[in-house]
């Protein structure tokens, strides 16, 4: 969220305040421009860090293909020879110290660590498997490589969820760009560092291109430093992109490609001449198969067996705006009423 008024991303029952709004427009289906080249998209990425210490991609929250292409990239032997930090979205830096002695192997309790993610300032969200696999992921990588461990930094805002009011929450969640490119500045760019940025795509695009935003994390970055950040596009469902689908399909999976200049480049995320195309917003376009092949993680359904659990979510709810109601009304007459 980078506003008093959140812009809301909902996917398969659930809301997350600050995404990017989702479009439904269509895409055209040719437009003019060089074929793009895709090329592996792990070392495609990998040699990106040669000329950005920052390389972000944009996901698609709860995205089970990207999340997927996540693990084998930082799980390339090459991934820590060249980039120090992963900064993700999904984790408060309120809890820093917990993830630091976790992803260092150090003993963590679940219930230790799950407070990583669910002390966020958006909750419900971050409850899909992927994220709790991508830092058991992170773990492991460091386990194997003690000479060379990768470190996690937390990016979203500390929020203290037993006193604050909705008042506080709403001043919180607006800084969350501020926070994270302040972090970013601080921990990587500062100590001449080189991170992999995992983010919602409404941080990590040029979103200037819809016009009257505030700058989001990307666009803060690269205005205080320049040629710092290439921005990764992930195909993702949403914008209705899958027009472009027979294109790519002669691509193996997974590709990376140039947007500048390309018809893919050209192609607009919504109605052409009145929306922003695909290199307005994003440096590359990560290919992970068609759209209608992509899947979504969900979470366990006795996740919310907990009913402590449960309960603290409508609280938080509550206090957010109820952005998440309905999907917590189902889970409350699941679980709570039967």
């Amino acid at each position: 969220m980078r506003s008093s008024t959140p812009r809301l991303h909902q996917t398969s029952g659930w809301l997350c305040a600050g995404a990017l709004l989702v479009s439904t427009f269509p895409v055209r289906s040719a437009t003019p421009g060089a074929d793009p080249i895709p090329k592996p998209a792990v070392e495609a990425i990998l040699s990106e860090f040669t000329t950005h210490p920052l390389v972000a991609i944009a996901e698609g929250h709860r995205n089970q293909q990207v999340h997927d292409f996540i693990v084998t990239l930082v799980s390339d032997p090459r991934f820590a020879q060249v980039v120090d930090d992963v900064v993700v979205e999904f984790g408060t830096a309120r809890h820093q110290a917990v993830i630091d002695r976790y992803v260092a192997g150090d003993p963590v309790a679940p219930e230790e660590l799950r407070q990583v993610w669910r002390d966020t300032v958006n909750i419900l969200v971050w409850d899909a498997p992927v994220y709790e696999r991508f830092f058991q992921t992170i773990r492991a990588i460091n386990h194997r490589n003690p000479g060379r461990r990768l470190r996690v930094l937390l990016a979203d805002p500390p929020v203290d969820w037993d006193h604050i009011r909705h008042d506080d929450w709403e001043r919180v969640a607006s800084m969350r760009d501020e926070f994270a490119a302040a972090l970013v500045e601080r921990e990587v760019l500062s100590k001449g560092r080189h991170a992999l940025l995992v983010f919602g795509s409404g941080h990590v695009t040029r979103d200037a291109a819809f016009g009257g935003r505030k700058p989001n994390l990307a666009e803060s970055l690269a205005a205080r430093h320049a040629g710092s950040i290439l921005l990764v596009w992930a195909h993702m469902p949403g914008w209705q992109t899958s027009r472009l689908d027979p294109r790519l399909s002669p691509w193996r999976q997974p590709a990376l490609a140039t947007l500048a200049g390309t018809w893919l480049g050209a192609s607009a995320v919504g109605p052409p001449g009145q929306s922003p195309t695909l290199e307005q917003l994003a440096d590359s376009f990560l290919y992970l198969g068609p759209i209608r092949l992509l899947t979504t993680s969900t979470p366990s359904e006795t996740l919310y067996d907990d009913a402590s659990y449960l309960r603290e979510l409508l609280r938080r709810d509550q206090i957010q705006g109820g952005f998440n109601a309905k999907e917590l009304e189902r889970l409350r007459q699941r679980h709570l009423e039967k």
